[in-house]
């Protein structure tokens, strides 16, 4: 794949995922959902699994899920496609090392995995999203919205290192 190619599909997958958020909000499966789009990727089950890890799962504040998101379709394109150990499995391994890089820039770029962490970064405070007032607050503030930038990163970073290890070339 050409460089020029590569950040062709990046940009558009980094656009399409902030515009996603923006509009229908859920980090989780925005970043997922976009990564679908753009490399065709799953079905409609696989972007409902992914409802309740959005706010650092179930809007507890701990993994964010812009990346959990991110390591769903590394997981869909690389992941183990049936019951075998995980000791004797190409694909798992082959998740596990792709996820681990996203994992690792994702952690790299925003300092933290942790959505209250991202929360302090990006807003200067933690939002417990479970609170119900605390919750009306972040969206009433446009807070809200600066979570799609995350989802974007997530879904850049996800697609960059499933293009780099392979995907849609003719290994």
């Amino acid at each position: 794949m050409r460089i020029d190619d590569l950040e062709l599909i990046l940009n558009r997958v980094e656009s399409l995922a902030k515009d996603l958020d923006l509009k229908y909000h859920g980090c989780s499966q925005m970043t997922l959902k976009a990564i679908q789009d753009v490399l065709g990727l799953g079905d409609g089950d696989v972007f409902k699994a992914a409802s309740a890890l959005a706010g650092g799962v179930a809007r507890s504040g701990e993994v964010c899920g812009a990346l959990l998101g991110a390591l769903m379709a590394v997981s869909l394109v690389y992941g183990r496609d049936k019951l075998e150990p995980t000791t004797e499995s190409i694909k798992y391994g082959k998740a596990m090392e792709v996820g681990a890089k996203v994992f690792d820039e994702f952690k790299e770029y925003f300092g933290s995995v942790r959505c209250r962490d991202i929360h302090i970064r990006l807003f200067g405070r933690y939002y417990n999203l479970r609170d119900p007032k605390e919750l009306s607050e972040f969206v009433s503030s446009g807070d809200i919205n600066k979570c799609s930038d995350v989802v974007k990163v997530a879904a850049r970073i996800a697609v960059k290192h499933i293009l780099r290890s392979g995907f849609g070339s003719s290994k």
